[in-house]
């Protein structure tokens, strides 16, 4: 499962790039914890293999917000929110 993130800018949202798992949380620790940033940043899962993309996560200045979604990304096994919705083809 791979994780595209945006932060706002001054046009809307800027397109971070595409993470693992292991690669956004370390990207949003340096954003969150680090940098303090007050952005708001949206965090979308990507589901390659049943080509889904949703929203899993708005930051919007609450630390706990990260806190739950980080939870999300380390708990193996949870069922995915991508896993849960199918496009129609």
């Amino acid at each position: 499962m791979k994780y595209r993130l945006y932060v706002t800018g001054t046009n809307g949202y800027y397109n971070l790039g595409t993470y693992t798992k292991d690669e956004t949380i370390f990207c949003l620790d340096w954003l969150i914890l680090e940098q303090k940033t007050k952005e708001k940043i949206l965090g979308i899962e990507c589901n390659e293999e049943d080509n889904v993309e949703f929203p899993v996560f708005l930051y919007m200045g609450h630390i706990a917000d990260y806190a739950n979604f980080k939870r999300y990304l380390n708990n193996q096994d949870e069922v995915r929110v991508t896993k849960q919705f199918r496009k129609r083809r």
